[in-house]
């Protein structure tokens, strides 16, 4: 009878501590993660395959890089 009250001692000892590392882990700035969702957009708007002829591939390269410049130009000014 004396063990659950010192695991449940234990439990909201160790809550607030793992709660915290999990914070400090995912910290990011806003910039990283406005690049990450263009990036994902991007990559999703302009797919290419295995098949994909290379003059076509490298202007959807081109496409994808000037969608992820001008997403984040707006993201940024967006965010402050």
């Amino acid at each position: 009878m004396r063990i659950l009250p010192l695991i449940t001692l234990a439990i909201a000892i160790a809550m607030p501590m793992g709660l915290a590392a999990q914070e400090q882990r995912g910290v990011t700035s806003t910039r990283e993660a406005v690049k990450a969702a263009c990036q994902r957009d991007a990559r999703l708007i302009y797919r290419t395959g295995g098949r994909t002829l290379p003059e076509v591939r490298a202007q959807m390269i081109a496409a994808r890089r000037a969608y992820v410049r001008d997403c984040l130009a707006k993201g940024v000014a967006a965010a402050g």
